[in-house]
């Protein structure tokens, strides 16, 4: 079928049109959250937020901020400072470590995968350089803000359990989507109150998010990540 150039102009000039209104809807959801990251949070009301939860387990995992006043902080091969820089981390970034030991903190795996940190190495970050005169890199953190990883979409739970029945899907998170929560605990991200409202969980539900697949179920692969308050990412440069 044969169109006219002005059916194609037409045409053309529609696309952009719906395209430019996409682009407003996401900055206006990008605003409000910004806005919301900007401000306290709410108190948390546990009998709301945490019902149907998981028994706290040791999770070997935590998170740090970094804040070194003296620019990027060396990842390095092991534990000592005569140790040559495999990676940098800039200032304001958030890590994920799977293990402390001696002041050093070790980086969880996604975090090595993503600064192409080779599988024979090591990867510890000093967490206060005090004595070099370096003051502190790295504060302990717990996060607020969480963006989906895992494609395309990652279950809300009524109750933090795979095997339960009785413990359904009652929202969907799509893969890129941030979202803000009020405590981890055993494996699972809690949504905070703000975010169960906007989302209208209802008060009789609790709403739980698994952070990593293959902690709880095999072949998942991880789901989540903690990032930095929206309106304050921090690029990650090319030797990260």
């Amino acid at each position: 079928k044969r169109t006219s150039p002005f059916q194609q102009w037409a045409k053309i000039t529609a696309d952009v049109t719906i395209e430019s209104e996409e682009e407003k809807a996401q900055s206006t959801v990008d605003r409000a959250l910004v806005q919301r990251a900007a401000a306290a949070p709410r108190p948390v009301d546990p009998a709301l937020v945490l019902q149907g939860g998981p028994s706290p387990e040791p999770e070997g995992v935590q998170w740090f901020r970094v804040v070194s006043l003296n620019g990027l902080v060396k990842v390095r091969r092991y534990r000592q400072l005569k140790a040559g820089a495999i990676a940098f981390l800039q200032v304001g970034e958030i890590v994920e470590a799977t293990e402390v030991q001696g002041g050093w903190a070790q980086l969880a795996g996604h975090e090595r995968d993503k600064r192409d940190i080779s599988p024979d190495c090591e990867s510890w970050v000093l967490i206060d350089g005090s004595q070099q005169n370096w003051g502190v890199l790295l504060e302990p953190y717990v996060p607020r803000w969480w963006q989906v990883v895992h494609e395309p979409r990652v279950a809300i739970r009524k109750k933090a359990d795979l095997e339960d029945k009785e413990a359904p899907a009652i929202e969907w998170l799509q893969a890129g989507e941030i979202f803000e929560a009020a405590d981890f605990v055993g494996g699972w991200v809690a949504l905070s109150a703000e975010e169960r409202e906007l989302r209208g969980i209802s008060k009789c539900c609790g709403s739980w998010v698994l952070l990593d697949g293959n902690m709880k179920a095999k072949g998942l692969g991880r789901l989540i990540k903690a990032i930095p308050p929206p309106g304050q990412e921090v690029l990650i440069g090319p030797y990260q």
